[in-house]
């Protein structure tokens, strides 16, 4: 099969514009993070009362127009993914929406974690001090892991990956 370079160039292109248009700046992680009363795993605790289960992706998001919020993937322990909403102020959880079945990958990546996102995130911040603001369960190079994202004090926004079966950190860089 021949891919004509116009085509793929239009969608590298795509690709490039969707992740610069998701990125945020260190300055609007530090006024996401100046409005938030509850850390990520306050959050992540939050929602696992509201909705039993494993966390496996969590992320600090500007929200509507009732403010900062952590939105968070709950797999319930019947295997469904449950999106979770958490008022970064309050700390109300709400759960809101479930997508039904977990992803294949996703059952399989939780199966071989030993170390929660929780552990994840502790690891990440002691190691490479500052605010989480995001943490994922991953894959890297072929080894389950966690990426934390860690906001430092001047605005810096750091990538630590964390390896799911151990909690020791593998690597940190600036993201």
């Amino acid at each position: 099969m021949r891919f004509s370079p116009r085509i793929s160039a239009l969608a590298l292109a795509t690709a490039a514009f969707c992740t610069l248009a998701s990125a945020r700046s260190g300055a609007e992680w530090l006024q996401l993070t100046a409005q938030s009363k509850l850390s990520l795993i306050q959050a992540i605790d939050n929602a696992t009362r509201a909705v039993p289960g494993s966390v496996i992706e969590a992320e600090l998001d500007k929200g509507d127009q009732a403010g900062a919020r952590y939105e968070l993937e709950v797999i319930t322990p019947n295997g469904e993914s449950v999106e979770v909403w958490v008022n970064a102020v309050t700390g109300q959880a709400t759960p809101y929406k479930n997508d039904g079945k977990a992803k294949r990958k996703d059952l399989q990546r939780l199966e071989r974690a030993k170390a929660s996102l929780p552990q994840a995130i502790q690891s990440a911040t002691t190691h490479t001090p500052g605010t989480a603001v995001s943490a994922e369960l991953d894959n890297h190079w072929g080894t389950t892991s966690y990426q934390v994202n860690v906001l430092q004090a001047d605005g810096v926004l750091m990538e630590v990956k964390v390896d799911a079966a151990d909690g020791r950190v593998i690597r940190a860089k600036r993201d």
